[in-house]
């Protein structure tokens, strides 16, 4: 039980730094894609935190809206993020406002609902892992960036963790989190 409390700390404080990467910058219109990685992160940090409420207090309400939220939505639309901009690096000027990402986690959410009902779930999982790896591929080879390769590389293990493992818990989501977040970081010191 404590090694399950402090993966879900790690998860909260992962997710938290993702909202703080994604907060708006003073002076700066706030971008879609930055507006995305927000609602990612507040989803799965929520999951975090009604986990955490499971471990210490044992009361299950909402604790599966939430894990699948956290599964099915957030983490699809951080990968969607990394799929539009690595669109942009490839040049197509996609550069899409806050409407547009709210709609995105929308459908996201429509897909989750008709997977869930044809027993599909884990397809879910399975393309988005796929189009992330393949994603953050595309802008380590734009930057030709080791580090940005070798990320690269830490997101296709995950992905066939995912294939091989099939997690269900929450906790499972501190990998790519914390690939997207140092990927994230590393990209913009690459850029300047």
């Amino acid at each position: 039980m404590i090694e399950t409390i402090a993966l879900l700390v790690v998860l909260l404080s992962v997710s938290l730094i993702l909202c703080w990467g994604a907060k708006p910058r003073k002076d700066t219109e706030w971008q879609g894609e930055q507006a995305a990685d927000m609602a990612g992160g507040l989803i799965i940090a929520a999951a975090a935190i009604g986990n955490l409420w499971l471990q210490i207090s044992g009361n299950e309400s909402a604790i599966l809206l939430l894990d699948s939220l956290a599964w099915y939505a957030a983490l699809p639309l951080l990968i969607t993020v990394r799929m539009i901009q690595a669109a942009q690096h490839l040049g197509f000027d996609w550069h899409w406002d806050r409407i547009i990402w709210g709609r995105i986690l929308l459908a996201l959410c429509a897909v989750f609902e008709v997977c869930r009902r044809a027993n599909q779930l884990d397809v879910i999982i399975y393309v988005a892992s796929v189009i992330g790896s393949i994603s953050l591929f595309f802008i380590a080879i734009k930057h030709k960036a080791t580090l940005l390769v070798i990320l690269a590389i830490a997101a296709c293990s995950v992905s066939m963790g995912y294939f091989v493992y099939q997690p269900n818990n929450v906790i499972w989501l501190i990998a790519p989190i914390l690939v997207l977040i140092t990927f994230k970081l590393s990209h913009k010191n690459s850029k300047g």
